[in-house]
């Protein structure tokens, strides 16, 4: 493998693995807040603590479930950077995965941003949670995973144009 080629396929893979530990960050709390954690849940809302004060084992199921589909989406592109064998199922489900998390962390870092701003707040730790760690977290793993997957593409395309 020449030098040449070797550089887009690192860029691409460091991109996919730091998207992904961002993703496995963003994951831990629910976990930590699925099994009784108390750290940071005011910054989410106390919707979550009312919650799962009044339905713990319910609230919990739920945060598990979130918890699998954030360290699903962080895992999944992993498996991109060597081929395209796994189809375009897996590239498609990778792709809508970063359109939605670019969408919805800008869109929700913006709309906490404005109503901390602009407005007073009914819980203003959640919106400064949700403006300032967890929506712009979601920003930025939206923004790591669709650089490393355009990387991805660019390589492939690359790839079979040279006739690999």
């Amino acid at each position: 493998m020449s030098r040449r080629r070797r550089r887009p396929e690192q860029a691409s893979s460091v991109l996919l693995w730091v998207a992904a530990v961002i993703g496995l960050l963003n994951a831990a709390p629910n976990v930590y807040w699925a099994f009784g954690g108390d750290f940071l849940l005011e910054t989410v809302g106390m919707w979550l603590v009312d919650l799962r004060g009044d339905s713990p084992t319910l609230t919990g199921l739920a945060l598990v479930l979130i918890s699998a589909v954030k360290i699903a989406v962080s895992v999944l592109p992993l498996v991109l950077p060597g081929s395209f064998r796994y189809g375009r199922l897996v590239w498609s489900t990778a792709v809508a995965g970063s359109a939605g998390l670019l969408v919805y962390g800008a869109s929700g870092a913006l709309v906490n941003t404005a109503l901390l701003l602009f407005t007073t707040v009914e819980d203003p730790t959640a919106r400064m949670g949700q403006a300032l760690i967890w929506y712009p977290m979601l920003l930025i793993w939206g923004l790591v995973l669709a650089c490393g997957l355009s990387q991805v593409r660019q390589t492939a395309s690359r790839g079979s144009l040279a006739g690999d």
